[in-house]
């Protein structure tokens, strides 16, 4: 049990769920990494204290983080985020729920063009991208991996680590 995380709304996380797309993922984003490393191929959203978030699957909608126990994991949550800021910038996002997710925006990713092509839905990072984009945290969302977010969290004064390591459940 991870007893000593106090899960809240807008915090954000990334995984690494160790299945083979999750190690084509990890190989991509590793290519073309700044620091040569790319260890989470998946991140998503925590929209309450219960662990219940907002993701892109298969489809864009709502999950739990229990559905990654035994993964490594990092949780984050930035500085300024309140409940309102929370509450007005999902209001935005979740029109996105129950869309499919855009498999091809993957293959703009590998070729690094998902920056400049942009799609009707994001994959699971720009998600979390354009959530911190409605927050008001950030300029641009499309063409964000995973392992980018990873990164700028690690690296920025704005983000808290809440917790890193393999995820047990809550």
């Amino acid at each position: 049990m991870n007893d000593k995380i106090n899960l809240s709304s807008g915090m954000e996380f990334a995984v690494n769920s160790g299945s083979n797309l999750a190690k084509a993922i990890n190989c991509a984003q590793k290519i073309k990494a700044l620091d040569d490393e790319s260890s989470h191929n998946h991140a998503g959203i925590i929209v309450c204290n219960k662990g219940r978030t907002f993701e892109a699957l298969w489809k864009i909608g709502f999950s739990d983080l229990d559905e990654y126990k035994g993964c490594n994991m990092i949780i984050v949550c930035h500085k300024l985020m309140s409940q309102r800021t929370f509450d007005d910038a999902f209001s935005r996002i979740v029109t996105f729920n129950g869309k499919l997710y855009p498999v091809p925006r993957l293959f703009l990713h590998m070729v690094g063009l998902a920056k400049f092509v942009h799609w009707k839905y994001p994959v699971c990072s720009e998600l979390v991208a354009k959530f911190d984009y409605e927050c008001g945290f950030r300029r641009n969302w499309w063409g964000i991996n995973p392992d980018n977010l990873v990164d700028e969290w690690r690296i920025s004064k704005h983000y808290e680590i809440i917790f890193e390591g393999i995820w047990v459940g809550e």
